[in-house]
């Protein structure tokens, strides 16, 4: 039963190299998201891998289709503030391309989410998840102080602190974001490579 499970079903090479791709990156940031140590470059080497394969997603989705191009910018983005986080900055504005960083990678799951919503059931579902699970988080960023305990649950607070300049020691938010982003990719893969995700099927906007 797993061997047919995990037997491909597209037809499309770009589909099974996007799935592959993004099961790498989903498993090399889900692994280092447990470390509190630099390993800058496995780091930065999982970022080269993750936006490899979203590209390639992108493509399968249409990357013509405005959600996905979003989609894309946003993570281009936020995987940019990534590696100059990596790389090294200034411990006074450090805190600020976490928030980006953390920020831009929900949106980009969200307009991701949401272009799933625009094709067949099964994916659907799967799309008003991701949607649920990071408009949660944007939701706590934006009013962030007013809502002090739903803000404080997710860890909000302590990333709005660290943006003002305080310790980058509380990097919960974060974490939680790029598992967020881990466990997405991880079903999108294996979408991809059960042949769900199919180009151009439907003529939206999406």
């Amino acid at each position: 039963m797993s061997i047919f499970i995990l037997t491909s079903r597209t037809e499309s090479l770009n589909a099974r190299v996007a799935a592959v791709g993004l099961i790498v990156a989903a498993f090399a940031t889900l692994l280092l998201s447990h470390f509190s140590e630099s390993l800058a470059p496995l780091r930065i080497l999982t970022v080269a891998v993750a936006i490899f394969a979203v590209w390639a997603f992108c493509d399968e989705m249409g990357l013509k289709k405005p959600l996905n191009r979003a989609g894309f910018v946003f993570f281009v983005i936020a995987t940019v503030s990534k590696v100059q986080i990596l790389i090294g900055l200034a411990t006074e504005i450090i805190g600020r391309y976490y928030l980006l960083y953390a920020a831009f990678l929900l949106m980009a799951v969200l307009f991701w989410s949401i272009a799933l919503l625009h094709r067949q059931r099964s994916l659907k579902v799967v799309g008003a998840v991701g949607l649920l699970a990071s408009l949660a988080p944007i939701i706590a960023l934006v009013i962030g102080h007013v809502a002090v305990g739903f803000s404080a649950v997710l860890g909000v607070d302590a990333m709005l602190s660290v943006a003002e300049g305080s310790s980058t020691s509380d990097l919960g938010f974060v974490i939680m974001v790029e598992r967020i982003f881990g466990i997405w990719a991880y079903v999108v893969a294996f979408l991809l490579w059960r042949g769900h995700v199919k180009a151009d099927v439907f003529r939206s906007r999406a």
